[in-house]
């Protein structure tokens, strides 16, 4: 019976499955031969955030790929893949079981007519002890079992960069966050400023209307730039706070300070990443390696459909003792051994119509493999374009600051000279504050874009990414033991 269990398994090993599958498919659309707005050679940016050069932001990115929730939920999902994977493996191997039982049993009383006279004699009581080791194996001629096995494996790939994909949308998350925070903080100051620069022309208008040189009017359009700042203001540390607050949802945080009193300042984007060609997007981006697996898992499900039409063969024994006593138990050795085929006559349809449905399904992840492609090239694309027009707008906008700043002078100067009114002084200070937080928000714009271009560009960072260790993992070294 061993013997005959080998040689079946080896004959399932050897099985060549019922569809050529390629687990390396290639792109449903044609790649182009470059970016229209990227250059240089394809280098990986890896932990791109680090580039920033802020040991804060280092900090909080790698907090929150340990301790975001999200993800947490996206390793657990790589874990149920697992076991279902290894669950579908363990149809190579035989199913052994095992049983005992024991009885006791008496046979009902026998009533004979001997010689015209009835007799009864009374039933027999017995005893039955039984062992066996069933052992059941489906021999996988034609490869449906290890069809399962490779699309469960496929599956696992698919999910496991599902995780690197929200790895990485977790990382651009903190960073943006980040990033909002510093702005925010920035704008606070800045408005700060242009409060006490109002403070002062509102006390030196005073003065001229004490003169006789300004008029009434002046003074309350002073003061009323002056409360619309301060309004400003509000809403500027409302919108830092909620920013800090969404900063520890992504942390796996309740809410929280967790910025710095002192980091105020954007810092400044690095050099452009080189962007290579479009090719390199196949293994940087963890979305398309999903949607490559998701192919490969669909298309061996199809083999899987196929072989299920297909006659089964099986194989069924089981060895042990039986015995009316105790005491000849191991003397009565008893076994059995089955080999049957099965297959299907008629089953109006049933197995055709699930390889139809796996075909279908093979079309759609086809087709969702193309789709990501387009939208992985169209981010590529948007983002570089976005960068570009974040710089040039800066360029725009401080030329304006810079004519802003000195039409305020002129007005100044003109006002100061008794030529002109104050209200072509109030607009130009109006217009050159306006200025100045238009270019702070520009340049938010501009790390912004770059963070896009990061994540469109892909990064084989993710790929090195372990689930974090939670604290029952955690080895008990005796540090928890009572002490008295």
């Amino acid at each position: 019976m061993r013997r005959t269990v080998w040689m079946m398994a080896a004959l399932s090993l050897s099985a060549c499955l019922m569809k050529d599958v390629d687990r390396d498919p290639k792109a449903p659309i044609a790649l182009p031969a470059a970016y229209q707005s990227g250059e240089g050679d394809a280098i990986d940016p890896g932990r791109w955030w680090i580039s920033f050069a802020d040991v804060e932001l280092e900090r909080l990115v790698d907090e929150a790929l340990k301790n975001n929730l999200q993800l947490a939920q996206a390793w657990s999902r790589l874990e149920q893949v697992e076991a279902i994977a290894n669950g579908a493996g363990a149809g190579l191997s035989p199913r052994v079981d095992a049983q005992l039982s024991a009885g006791r049993s008496k046979s009902p009383p026998i009533t004979t007519n001997f010689g015209g006279q009835t007799q009864t004699f009374d039933g027999t009581e017995s005893n039955s002890f039984g062992a066996s080791v069933p052992v059941s194996y489906e021999v996988d001629v034609w490869g449906r079992v290890r069809a399962g096995i490779y699309a469960a494996e496929q599956d696992t790939v698919a999910v496991r960069a599902d995780v690197e994909a929200a790895a990485v949308t977790v990382a651009a998350n903190v960073t943006e966050r980040w990033f909002d925070v510093l702005e925010q903080r920035a704008l606070r100051k800045l408005i700060a400023r242009q409060i006490e620069v109002n403070q002062l022309n509102l006390e030196l208008t005073m003065l001229r209307f004490d003169e006789g040189d300004a008029g009434l009017s002046d003074i309350y359009q002073q003061r009323q730039q002056i409360q619309l700042l301060q309004a400003q203001l509000t809403n500027v540390r409302a919108q830092e706070l909620i920013a800090e607050k969404q900063l520890a949802l992504l942390l796996g945080r309740a809410p929280a300070k967790l910025v710095s009193s002192e980091s105020d300042l954007l810092p400044a984007p690095p050099p452009l990443p080189q962007t290579g060609i479009p090719a390199t997007m196949l293994e940087r981006r963890p979305d398309l390696r999903s949607a490559k697996a998701r192919v490969v898992a669909a298309d061996y499900r199809v083999a899987q459909a196929i072989a299920a039409r297909l006659p089964s063969v099986s194989l069924t024994g089981s060895v042990g003792f039986s015995s009316p006593s105790l005491s000849q138990f191991f003397e009565s050795v008893v076994w059995n051994q089955v080999g049957s085929v099965a297959g299907t006559i008629w089953d109006g349809g049933r197995l055709q119509a699930e390889i139809d449905r796996s075909d279908a399904v093979l079309d759609e992840r086809v087709a969702a493999y193309g789709q990501a492609l387009l939208t992985a090239l169209v981010e590529v694309e948007s983002s570089l374009v976005l960068e570009k027009q974040a710089r040039a707008r800066i360029d725009i906008i401080g030329l304006q600051v810079r004519t802003a700043r000195a039409t305020l002078e002129a007005a100044r100067r003109r006002f100061g000279g008794g030529v002109g009114s104050y209200l072509a002084t109030l607009t130009a200070l109006r217009s050159m504050q306006q200025a100045e937080q238009s270019l702070l928000g520009a340049k938010r714009q501009l790390l912004s874009a770059r963070v896009q271009v990061y994540r469109a560009l892909g990064s084989r960072w993710t790929s090195e990414l372990e689930r974090p260790k939670q604290p029952d993992d955690e080895p008990n070294n005796g540090g928890d033991e009572e002490t008295t």
